[in-house]
């Protein structure tokens, strides 16, 4: 087993960078007592070897519009309470696994833009090795110790990346635990050809093996240019309790990108986008490759 105490450092830091984001609020302030939202989303990047430096851009900034998009906010305001936590960490081997933005509380267009900053404004974290695996446990510990600060009802782990597991603990192992606490976890696998990451059965991979939990999805990304738009509809069908919206966001996919519902739901007709129940996959036994570089077929 990998040792957690990367991970735990990583985790005290993003803790203790707990801030509330509002459009009234300039300044970080810690909240008195726990603060009730309607989603807490832990987002997971994938920083490893594979990712090279305009692919990194391409998503940090993909990222930062997607939560400055006015939809999004649309999204974020129409649950219950009108507002949801969001942190965001790096992955890629374990030991380089880190917390690059605490949990912030976002409600309106003000804190939705100054969350966006901040993406913008995060470096780039060391990275070798894709250990997705990492990913789960890192974001499973910011959920996990943030309960006395931030209540929700949905706990999400979101994990977008361009390879599948090859290294840290088995993958099936820790993504069986972390749903077995009731966390979802959600994936945005990037399939781009031209990627020097590019594993041609990525989106199989992730349904199998990465996403799960009820009404859990993937959204697939052809391509680096279009990770932005992606990344937009996944946080609306994450995010909106407004079925209208969601039905919307199912419906008119971005070029480039494909839903796949992995939920345990009624299948519907198989129209576009295409939507998929959970179903094992050939990959549904082999989701670690410990060997390396290569093990299915590509750089990652």
């Amino acid at each position: 087993m990998v040792p957690m105490k990367a991970f735990r450092r990583s985790l005290q830091a993003g803790a203790a960078a707990l801030v509330l984001v509002s459009g009234s609020q300039s300044a970080p302030a810690a909240p008195a007592a726990p603060i009730q939202v309607d989603l807490k989303l832990a987002l997971a990047t994938d920083v490893s070897g594979s990712v090279d430096n305009d692919e990194f851009r391409i998503q940090r900034q993909g990222t930062a519009e997607a939560f400055a998009d006015p939809e999004v906010v649309k999204a974020i305001q129409s649950g219950s309470l009108g507002r949801i936590a969001v942190a965001m960490f790096d992955f890629s081997s374990p030991e380089f696994a880190q917390v690059i933005i605490g949990w912030h509380v976002i409600s309106d267009r003000a804190s939705a833009e100054a969350f966006a900053n901040l993406i913008r404004e995060a470096p780039r974290t060391p990275g070798r090795r894709t250990s997705v695996s990492s990913a789960l446990e890192l974001g499973t510990l910011l959920l996990e110790s943030s309960e006395k600060d931030i209540i929700a009802t949905r706990r999400v782990i979101d994990v977008s990346g361009d390879g599948p597991n090859n290294d840290g603990n088995p993958m099936t192992e820790v993504r069986e635990k972390t749903l077995a606490q009731g966390i979802i976890v959600n994936g945005l696998p990037i399939m781009d050809e031209s990627g020097n990451g590019y594993f041609p059965n990525l989106d199989k991979y992730y349904a199998a093996c990465v996403a799960g939990g009820r009404g859990a999805f993937v959204v697939v990304v052809h391509s680096f240019k279009d990770f932005g738009a992606a990344m937009r509809r996944k946080l609306i069908l994450e995010i909106s309790q407004n079925q209208s919206q969601i039905k919307e966001a199912l419906n008119g996919p971005a070029k480039g990108t494909l839903v796949r519902q992995i939920a345990a739901a009624p299948a519907g007709p198989n129209v576009s986008p295409q939507v998929l129940r959970a179903a094992p996959n050939e990959f549904s036994e082999r989701c670690d490759i410990q060997g390396g570089f290569g093990g299915f077929g590509g750089r990652f």
